[in-house]
């Protein structure tokens, strides 16, 4: 793969990255809602740790929302 070719790729993951972390943060967040006690169903302690720090990283690494999409 070419640098223009690699360049192309890697800012399309970068503009997917951007509905990835908006539909997961949302449903991160329904579930903390939702959760009656310190516990997230359908979490571990460790998988929740794991989801926070994806979302984290996709944050620091997704494209701006106001970026256009060419």
């Amino acid at each position: 793969m070419n640098d223009e070719k690699q360049q192309k790729f890697t800012a399309k993951v970068r503009r997917g990255l951007v509905w990835v972390h908006s539909v997961a943060a949302a449903e991160l967040s329904k579930k903390k809602a939702e959760a009656t006690g310190v516990r997230i169903e359908g979490f571990t302690a460790s998988e929740l740790a794991d989801v926070e720090s994806a979302l984290t990283w996709i944050s620091q690494n997704k494209e701006s929302q106001s970026a256009d999409p060419a």
